[in-house]
């Protein structure tokens, strides 16, 4: 008789979530991983540099950074 391992546990939550999502690096189920990128994605915003493109901004110094003309 084999012995199954035992399904991953997630790291936020204690709830258990598909070995081949443990396989691919993950450490959460579905759910706390959707939760953990929201949060995330809150941090962020979206500018238009002056050559017009986008750019994805994390922080207000990277911003500060992006306005070339001195004041």
């Amino acid at each position: 008789m084999t012995d199954k391992p035992n399904p991953p546990e997630g790291i936020s939550c204690g709830d258990t979530y598909p070995t081949r999502r443990a396989a691919l690096g993950y450490n959460t189920c579905l759910d706390c991983g959707d939760f953990a990128a929201r949060n995330e994605r809150l941090t962020w915003t979206i500018v238009c540099t002056p050559k017009g493109h986008y750019t994805r901004i994390t922080s207000k110094e990277e911003l500060k950074c992006l306005n070339q003309k001195p004041r």
